[in-house]
């Protein structure tokens, strides 16, 4: 029986339909939609091509694009479906040919649990219609697709191809391929054209598209027209002539005849019999459905009430989240903090300002970074280089005021030696501003860091200046500097010569600083994660085989996912949907250096934001706060050494428009010195203890000698589906804490056990919308931007975290720690023994 009208009515909201059905049974059919099947009670067949799945309660499975599939329904079950759309699913993954290998029957994996409570957390909220909101479903729908995306889906690069057989170039040519036959199967399409279109020969075409698919070019196109042509024919009344044309096929006898050879009758008779199927049930369907529908609604609902092993909180209007936590304290292990080692100052020039030093001092007390990095050393507003003789002659002076404030205030210097430019950005490829250096040639590069480098050993000691950082930043390897050239993908994508000029100058750079100083560290090259995996794994194998190795591997981390191809999907927003990026590309890196032979090559992220951007408020927000915190916890594994937080001080992105008090820089503090939510991050991570207890998906808890420990956490949100269709940057300052996945509080309860009894000191201190929050004091003030130096003094004292003190008597050698957390509220616990006994 095909059950092709949904029990309740489904959520439209353009990404996703929801369906609940009960003992239903569908044809074969394909569609372009992705779905989702997920399985509430009892058991459901599934027919996936010519595979067989047999889905058991709390099992899923997707069922790509254009898959031919059918469902055989068992008495007594409840299952759901979910097809989203697929343009729209495009748009938001930044990938043109999406496939998932998503079934929990074949790949156990510890994700599919966590999987199946999203599931029913979106189920919770459709329950609720009308009641739910459109928002309520959205943040549910972006958290499944963003652990769809994260675990389950086939990157562009490994798509529809055995890697171990097909080399990069053919799997990605088979992609390009594949997709251009599903864009355009409605239209004729012959071997000719696609052969033209990828500058090969017909013959060619047709051994490799008959290799790699096991199936002629004309079988391929035929099955794809078939799979859409057999869904209108039983769920439209169109005539059979209309639906042959409509998908592809020349004319009705080729329909036919390709029909004929895979269903073993014609269309037509097809169809009879499937509408008198049809038929036979559809009074008892008029007859029960509304009893059904209820009975489908009562069914799903006392599963989510009632099954314990799905976790799920089903009355979602108490509006929070449980955690319980129980971690050991003998279960410890020392750690290194990597995130308070270095703090991106700026451009040269912008350290000569007295506001800025000032600023800067007020970090190194409070904060205590390692070094300080800056660039434009050299650039043409140090006045360094004077030609007005026959040779040319050096003038360090500026150089050495900005050197000197650094030493002085015990901040080492990660110096950017290349020729990185200055840019402000309004948002990603809208540039506010932009300086940069005069162009050198190798010669004169040389003769300028000797110079250097002779001077601050003279006026710093060699051992000093052997302790610092040089970093070589090159655009040869930037697909945001790319943006700006005209260039064939095709051709240049793989072609290894792209990389020399880079190499050469890092190779005489690099050369030229150790003889000088052999055991300073040399690195490049601003590595952004923008750039494609072949590409990246390219330029590390190629850079292994040259003499000269960096000593480091510097990368800029920015969420930023950019579809570069020509597609007729347009992404609105270039921010990533996964919240653990960062994460990812981290181990992505690690990995690609493990396959070039640089195993064991340092690796530093020397920027990390959530934006390039110097005009996105979301800077100024609590959200900021937890932001920070989750992916510095996310990264404690060991693989990075280095992750400079981008910037100190909005006076970097001071420009004329600049006017208010905030405007979206991403400095720890404001252009006037108030502290940011992003500072305060930083002030509570100091606390933590050098000593690893436990960490968790909102957690940590540290300890320091004796019985001290520190327990952080955060209830961090990410962006709803909704943020994603607007560009960056576009949300007005009251609409901050509208675009976010939700707004529940999180309870949190951690327990330590194995402490110490007696009596502790225990403090707290927390940052969240009523306690530090720079943006939302600004927006109770008024929002003025004629501020006064005195209104400035009051913000900031006003913008401080919340702190409180307390005593608790220990008996049973476990401390226990309650709270309840505000969205994008970050809470340090410090625990303090006082008397043992």
């Amino acid at each position: 029986m095909i059950s092709t009208k949904p029990l309740q009515k489904p959520i439209d909201l353009k990404l996703i339909d929801i369906f609940t059905m009960q003992e239903r049974s569908v044809l074969n059919h394909a569609h372009k939609e992705i779905e989702l099947i997920y399985v509430v009670k009892g058991t459901l067949d599934v027919k996936v091509r010519e595979k067989l799945y047999q889905l058991n309660e709390q099992d899923f499975l997707i069922v790509n694009s254009n898959e031919p599939h059918s469902l055989m329904s068992n008495a007594d079950n409840l299952f759901s479906i979910m097809h989203f759309n697929y343009l729209q699913l495009s748009s938001l993954l930044s990938q043109e040919n999406i496939q998932f290998t998503c079934n929990s029957i074949e790949n156990p994996q510890k994700e599919n649990q966590q999987l199946c409570l999203i599931i029913e957390e979106l189920l919770s909220v459709y329950l609720k219609q009308p009641h739910s909101s459109v928002v309520e479903v959205l943040e549910k729908t972006l958290k499944l697709v963003s652990r769809l995306e994260s675990f389950y889906l086939e990157k562009q690069e490994s798509l529809l191809v055995d890697v171990d057989s097909v080399d990069k170039g053919n799997s990605q040519r088979l992609s390009e391929i594949l997709e251009y036959v599903r864009a355009h199967f409605r239209e004729p399409l012959s071997l000719e054209e696609v052969a033209s279109v990828q500058y090969i020969t017909v013959p060619y075409l047709s051994k490799f598209f008959k290799k790699q698919t096991g199936k002629t070019f004309s079988q391929y196109v035929n099955k794809v027209r078939l799979a859409y042509a057999v869904n209108e024919l039983t769920l439209t009344d169109k005539s059979i002539t209309r639906i042959a044309l409509d998908n592809g096929f020349p004319n009705l006898a080729a329909f036919n005849r390709v029909f004929t050879e895979h269903y073993h009758e014609k269309p037509i008779d097809y169809r009879k019999k499937k509408l008198l199927d049809k038929k036979s049930e559809e009074t008892k369907i008029i007859v029960e459905e509304a009893q059904d529908t209820q009975k489908t609604v009562r069914e799903l609902k006392h599963y989510l009430r009632t099954n314990a092993a799905s976790q799920v909180h089903f009355d979602l209007l108490e509006n929070s989240v449980q955690e319980v936590y129980t971690v050991k304290a003998e279960k410890a292990q020392a750690f290194t903090k990597y995130w308070n080692k270095m703090i991106n100052l700026g451009y040269a020039t912008d350290l000569l300002s007295s506001d800025m030093q000032e600023q800067v001092a007020l970090l190194q007390k409070e904060l205590s970074f390692t070094y300080g990095r800056f660039w434009g050393v050299f650039s043409d507003e140090m006045h360094i280089e004077d030609y007005s003789t026959e040779q040319v002659s050096y003038n360090f002076s500026n150089v050495n005021k900005v050197l000197d404030f650094l030493v002085n205030h015990r901040l080492k210097p990660f110096i950017e030696l290349g020729p990185k430019p200055k840019i402000l950005s309004k948002k990603f490829n809208d540039s506010l501003f932009l300086q940069r250096s005069s162009e050198k040639n190798p010669e004169d590069w040389r003769g300028l860091i000797r110079a250097f480098l002779f001077n601050c050993i003279e006026r710093y000691s060699v051992e000093e200046v052997e302790s610092w950082y040089f970093e070589i930043w090159s655009h040869e390897i930037d697909p945001i500097q790319e943006q700006e050239k005209e260039r064939s993908e095709t051709t240049k994508r793989h072609d290894p010569k792209q990389f020399e000029e880079y190499f050469q100058l890092f190779s005489y750079l690099k050369t030229a600083i150790n003889d000088i100083i052999p055991r300073a560290k040399v690195g490049g090259c601003g590595l952004t994660m923008d750039v494609e995996k072949e590409k990246l794994n390219l330029f590390l194998r190629e850079w292994h085989k040259k003499d000269v190795h960096p000593d480091f591997l510097s990368i800029s981390l920015y969420p930023i996912e950019v579809d570069r191809k020509t597609t007729k999907v347009n992404k609105q927003n270039v921010l990533s949907v996964n919240p653990n990026y960062m994460e990812h590309k981290i181990q992505q890196v690690k990995h690609a250096l493990g396959n070039s032979g640089f195993q064991n090559l340092e690796l530093n992220a020397t920027e990390w934001n959530i934006s390039i951007s110097n005009r996105e408020l979301l800077n100024d927000s609590c959200f900021k706060a937890t932001y920070i915190t989750k992916n510095i916890i996310d990264n404690l594994n060991g693989y990075i050494n280095i992750m400079g937080y981008w910037m100190c001080s909005d006076i970097f992105s001071d420009f004329k428009d600049a006017r208010s008090l905030i405007y979206g820089g991403a400095g720890l503090l404001t252009k006037s010195g108030i502290r940011k939510p992003s500072y305060h991050a930083f002030t509570l991570l100091k606390q933590l203890g050098e000593i690893l207890v436990a960490k968790g998906e909102n957690y940590i808890v540290t300890k320091k000698s004796g019985d001290r420990y520190q327990v952080l956490c955060f209830n961090y949100k990410h962006f709803d589906y909704a943020y994603y269709l607007s560009p960056e940057g576009t949300t007005t300052i009251n609409e901050q804490y509208s675009i976010f996945e939700n707004n529940e509080d999180l309870n949190i309860s951690i327990e330590i056990q194995g402490v110490s009894n007696g009596t502790y000191r225990i403090k707290e201190r927390k940052v969240n919308r009523d306690y530090g929050s720079v943006l939302d004091e600004w927006l109770n003030f008024g929002s003025v931007d004629d501020i006064k130096p005195d209104e400035v003094e009051y913000l900031k004292q006003r913008c401080a975290p919340y702190m409180s003190v307390g005593h608790d008597k220990i008996g049973n050698h476990a401390i226990k720690l309650n709270g309840k957390l505000k969205p994008h509220e970050v809470r340090l616990y410090e625990v303090t023994l006082l008397i043992g006994g």
